[in-house]
Order: C-alpha cells, then sequence, then structure tokens
C-alpha cells in the first residue's frame, strides 16, 4: 500500500485542501451522504482528500467506527475496497443503507408495491414519548412501512426513512423538532397529518439526484470493534473519526431513530454502556481496540484517525490525539505526526454526555489528525 512517502503525506494533509474552494462547502458531494443524520459526522470533503491523499485506487480501508459511513462511502467512490463497521445498531443501518444501491427505479417500483398494502396498525403500544411526536394516522403508517421495510431488507428505503422520521421541514414525518436530536418544543404544538408513501419517494429521488454509482465495493458489519474476526494483516489503511468520548452522546442523540430500528429504550442504556464514549473507560478500551487494530492492519499499512479535544472546563481540556498516541506507541504503533485541525465555533456542536440538547460552543473546536504505522 505505501507507494506514498510519509513525508508527503504529511505535507499534503497539512495543506488542508478540504477547506478550499468547492470543497468547503458543507453540503459537498453526492447527496448520499445525507440519507440520515448523526452528531460528530466529519464533512464528506474531509474524507475525500484524507482517503485521496493517504490510500490509493484499489486499497483496502477499514474504518471501525464508521458511524453513518461517511469515510466508507467517499473511499467506495474512490474505488477503494471498503470495510465499514459499528456498534451503533442505527449507524450500521445508515451505513448499510447507502451501500444498497439498486437504481432509483428500483426503489421507486417497491415504493410503488407498498401502496397495496394496508398502513393501518395498531399505536397502543408505543411509548408516549415517541408518539408524542406524530400525528396518530401518520405514525401508523410509519409503523407499517417500516415493518415491511425491515421484512423485505430494503436497507436503502430504511435508511431514507429513518432519514426523515423526525426534523424541521414538511419533508419530516414528525412536529417540528431538531433534525439532528429530536426535542419537544415548548410550547408543543398539534401534530399534523403527514403521508409517508410520498414523503419517502421524495427522499428517495433525491438521494438518487446525481448520479450516484451504483456498483459498490464495499462490506458492512454491525460488530464490536475491540473483537472483529477479519483476517490478519488484511487491511491497506485504517482511516476513523473515534467516538468523542465525555462528550458525544452517541444514544441518547439517536434515541428516536434507534426506536424505529427496533431499539427499545432498555436496549438503549445497554448499548450507551457499551459503547466506547464514558469519559473513565475511554482509554483502556481504545487501548484493547489498538490490539485488535494492530493484528488487522499490513506491517507497511497506515492508520490515521480524526479525533477531538475534550473540554473538561474553560481552562482544562484533554488532548485526545497525545493520549491515543502514547496508548499506542505501546502497542506496537509509530506516531509520525498530530496535525490540528480547526473548526469554526460557529459550525461546531458540543452534545454533553447524557445531556438533552444541542449546545453551540463558544469556543473553536480542534480536531486533531493523528498519522501512524506500525514500527
Amino acid at each position: 500500500m505505501m507507494h506514498r512517502n510519509i513525508n508527503n503525506i504529511i505535507n499534503q494533509i497539512e495543506l488542508r485542501n478540504w477547506k478550499k474552494n468547492e470543497f468547503a462547502k458543507q453540503n459537498w458531494g453526492y447527496w448520499f451522504h445525507s440519507i440520515s443524520s448523526y452528531v460528530g459526522r466529519i464533512k464528506p470533503s474531509f474524507a475525500h482528500h484524507l482517503i485521496n491523499i493517504c490510500s490509493d485506487e484499489n486499497d483496502v480501508i477499514l474504518d471501525p467506527f464508521c458511524g453513518i459511513g461517511t469515510i466508507p462511502l467517499e473511499a467506495d467512490f474512490l474505488k477503494r475496497k471498503t470495510i465499514a463497521n459499528d456498534l451503533n445498531p442505527y449507524a450500521y443501518l445508515i451505513t448499510k443503507a447507502k451501500f444498497d444501491r439498486n437504481g432509483l427505479q428500483d426503489e421507486l417500483d417497491y415504493i410503488s408495491s407498498l401502496k397495496e398494502i394496508n398502513l393501518e396498525t395498531s399505536i397502543k403500544n408505543v411509548p408516549e414519548w415517541v408518539s408524542a411526536f406524530y400525528h396518530k394516522k401518520t405514525l401508523s403508517e410509519i409503523l407499517c412501512v417500516r415493518d415491511q421495510l425491515f421484512k423485505d431488507k430494503k436497507y436503502f428505503l430504511i435508511g431514507c426513512l429513518l432519514g426523515i422520521i423526525h426534523g424541521h421541514r414538511p419533508s419530516h414525518l414528525s412536529m417540528r423538532t431538531g433534525y439532528i436530536i429530536p426535542y419537544i418544543p415548548n410550547p408543543k404544538p398539534e401534530a399534523e397529518y403527514r403521508t409517508v408513501i410520498p414523503r419517502l419517494i421524495a427522499k428517495a429521488k433525491r438521494m438518487y439526484s446525481d448520479n450516484v454509482p451504483e456498483n459498490t465495493y464495499g462490506e458492512t458489519y454491525h460488530e464490536d470493534t475491540k473483537t472483529i474476526e477479519l483476517e490478519s494483516k488484511s487491511v491497506d489503511m485504517i482511516i476513523s473519526s473515534p467516538p468523542y468520548y465525555h462528550t458525544l452522546d452517541y444514544v441518547h442523540s439517536n434515541r428516536l431513530r434507534l426506536w424505529f430500528a427496533g431499539i427499545d429504550f432498555d436496549e438503549q442504556e445497554n448499548l450507551s454502556n457499551n459503547l466506547i464514549q464514558q469519559r473513565h473507560t475511554y482509554l483502556e478500551l481504545m487501548r484493547t481496540v489498538g490490539i485488535n487494530l494492530f493484528r488487522i492492519l499490513k506491517d507497511d499499512g497506515l492508520c490515521v484517525f480524526i479525533l477531538g479535544d475534550v473540554h473538561l472546563s474553560n481552562t482544562k481540556t484533554l488532548n485526545t490525539a497525545q493520549d491515543i498516541s502514547d496508548i499506542y506507541r505501546e502497542l506496537g504503533f509509530k506516531t509520525h505526526a498530530i496535525i490540528d485541525d480547526e473548526i469554526p465555533a460557529s459550525r461546531t456542536t458540543f452534545v454533553k454526555f447524557g445531556g438533552n440538547s444541542a449546545i453551540k460552543g463558544k469556543k473553536e473546536k480542534l480536531d486533531r489528525i493523528l498519522i501512524m504505522t506500525k514500527r
């Protein structure tokens, strides 16, 4: 894999070309990147440049914390062989949706067949917190369509449905609420009836509006990265944005979409305890991850992590990249660089762990790009 000089890789990354010209736009890239939302998602243009700089066509790239698949999807478009993995069921489903590309007409034909189904079902067992977001008839339709999509394994359409489950536009199915994080507005408005099928059709058409390639080169797994059984020395490059610990809550922030994905609130609590996002266990669990990644990575492979600082107060900040670098050095990795990437405060959203709302960060946020190889 390592046809490029590591110093050249570092020099090219330091140019930060994802911040220049058309790449600086928040919505750069294919519509498929926007199937559904996720806290802490990196920009597609950022992924695009890192993949282009650090890898070659047909390289095998692993993203062990893929979230909703921004890095794997962009790697796939660049004709890399991608392996995407995440333990969060919602994240896994959205990544799976991005690799389920059968063409728009195939999806529209399937949606047309749903019109023959009676889209009414009982909602009496739906938790009150969930039903509060919807008109009763809309909720009934959502559940019917959801159940049929899962039965038929229509992952692209599952992703589209989850993407419109809640939000602030007429294209969404809920009352007006946050697109990334759901909340009940105060005062609470009356939920209006919104039909599911027309909005699902519109969503599918938007996703395919820029001639997305149908050929895919990816594999998607719903596994624990600490124990995922990929073949030893099988991956040319690991590129990932590991969890932002003590800052983002990947379960609570996605609680409504997780519920519609079949994960009830008790299961969500268990998931929250199992994900790598708790401050007191983060570094030790990332050490365990590192042991497995070292085994999977080829001897001449490259490991690139995008890591965010943790701000404990106005005066105390934890440099996660340095902490991971120190731990991974003990495992056999060699750090070549930690490159700062400033993110303007206007584009920063912090979701406090265990909190109920998004909080706009007042300070400029730093991501750090940690570049490692095996020694």
